[in-house]
């Protein structure tokens, strides 16, 4: 009679094994913090610069450092150090990839991406830069603006490359979101323990430390879509939804709340019957567990939901107060449109070009010199960016290419012969690239570092389809 099998295989405890690893980390952490009081920023960067060397004895497999390079855009890392130096990082993770790519395959990996359009894309780039050179723009500024771009193209290019079997896709989709996941449990130890790098929100006499993760809203929408069809790990999806919960909670930053709320109606949306059927059953559930929660913070101090509900609130009442002739830090939005639309007209066809600068009262502007005018690089909407320095036929061109995207995402999600729970994940996670879109009007988080690496990934997972490789359209 034949024995069963009761040989230890790691491959089917690598979930466990991955949060153990994590847990590990995070109690190295809080024990490095209490017995040497402000280590953990310096704790972070020490592991950045580890990976950054690791990196280099890895060039004869650079999946994993792609791997590498997705670590460290959702880790906390980046926010450690400016972003200059940040860039510079994530700029050598790159170079190390592709250098990788040419190592093992040569000229031909990028064989799919050889088309017309692609050329065009290239002169048209190199003539922005021009352009800008041209214009006198700061040379810093110039810089900073066509890295964003080569950091979101570099990503999506080394994914489309990399990543060609649907077993390599559910593995950097489950990179990806373990370490999102992983950054907000980090961030929430170390908001407990009141560390310096978060930031603070001071009101009705309450001082909280802001756990803001930008990539929450992806993770929480891609882990809810698998909720409905992966019953075996259910506790475990709702741990980690627990997780990105609490975190975009206590970031206390709108942006992140209205682009987890317009992921998630876009996923029911695109769901099939049944599926949606169930998310709307976990939705329900959710609600009322959040519901009991905040009644239960309530009962211990009403300050937690007058936060909550000041935040919401003012969401209407800074345009409500805003205007066009008044420049202080409350109607800052409502400025940037007033200040660099009437530059947009000036500039219509070709912008004002990359790295350029608008005028503000420094009043408008967090920590600015009060009663100066300055010149200000930063712009929250990503649409009047995008018009303001590249144009308005430029502008035109991104919604086209942001349309044929979902097109085409949609399509693959509709048609696509992947297993049940990576179909639900392609579903959440073409849900979550729709909310981020929206998050743009108020961050540009499509084109600025670290998240414009992380939508990059994620963009290529969901427009390629690894079972069908074909050709670039």
């Amino acid at each position: 009679m034949q024995q069963p099998d009761s040989s230890f295989r790691f491959h089917e405890h690598r979930a466990l094994f991955a949060s153990l690893g994590v847990l590990a980390l995070i109690s190295v952490m809080v024990l490095s913090e209490v017995l040497f009081k402000g280590i953990l920023t310096g704790f972070y960067i020490g592991l950045a610069v580890a990976l950054v060397f690791a990196t280099f004895l890895c060039l004869l497999r650079p999946r994993a450092i792609l791997y590498a390079v997705l670590i460290y855009l959702a880790s906390p890392v980046p926010v450690l150090w400016s972003p200059s130096y940040s860039g510079a990082i994530t700029g050598i993770l790159l170079v190390n990839c592709i250098a990788g790519v040419l190592l093992t395959e040569g000229l031909e990996a990028f064989r799919p991406f050889k088309t017309r359009a692609t050329l065009w894309l290239i002169l048209a780039m190199i003539a922005a830069l021009i352009y800008a050179v041209l214009s006198g723009n700061r040379p810093g500024y110039l810089l900073g603006d066509f890295y964003q771009i080569f950091e979101f193209v570099s990503v999506f290019v080394l994914t489309r490359m990399l990543i060609r079997s649907e077993e390599q896709w559910r593995a950097v989709v489950n990179v990806l979101l373990g370490i999102i996941v992983a950054t907000s449990l980090m961030q929430l130890a170390d908001a407990v323990q009141g560390a310096d790098y978060l930031p603070h929100l001071n009101q009705f006499g309450v001082d909280l430390p802001r756990t803001i993760n930008l990539n929450a809203p992806v993770a929480f929408c891609a882990i809810f879509s698998l909720l409905s069809v992966d019953r075996r790990r259910w506790k475990a999806l709702a741990a980690c939804g627990v997780i990105l919960s609490v975190n975009l909670v206590f970031g206390f930053t709108r942006g992140l709340w209205l682009a987890t709320l317009v992921s998630i109606v876009f996923l029911l949306l695109m769901q099939h019957h049944r599926a949606r059927r169930k998310a709307i059953q976990y939705l329900a559930s959710l609600t009322v567990v959040f519901v009991l929660s905040a009644s239960v913070l309530t009962l211990g101090s009403n300050n937690f939901l007058k936060i909550i509900e000041e935040r919401v609130v003012y969401s209407v009442t800074q345009y409500e107060s805003a205007s066009g002739g008044e420049e202080v830090l409350s109607a800052r939005r409502f400025i940037e449109w007033v200040l660099i639309g009437s530059q947009m007209v000036e500039h219509p066809i070709a912008g004002k070009g990359l790295g350029a600068t608008y005028e503000i009262a420094g009043e408008a502007v967090l920590e600015g010199p009060q009663g100066e005018q300055i010149d200000f690089h930063y712009i929250h909407n990503l649409y009047l960016l995008i018009a303001f320095r590249l144009g308005i036929p430029a502008l035109l061109l991104f919604l086209f290419i942001l349309w044929k995207y979902f097109r085409r995402s949609i399509s693959n999600y509709r048609s696509t012969s992947f297993a049940p729970e990576n179909a639900a994940l392609l579903a959440g996670l073409i849900a979550a690239i729709f909310g981020e879109l929206v998050l743009s009007m108020t961050s540009p988080t499509l084109l600025n570092h670290p998240t414009g690496g992380v939508l990059g990934c994620i963009m290529a997972l969901t427009y390629f389809r690894p079972e069908m490789p074909g050709e670039l359209p």
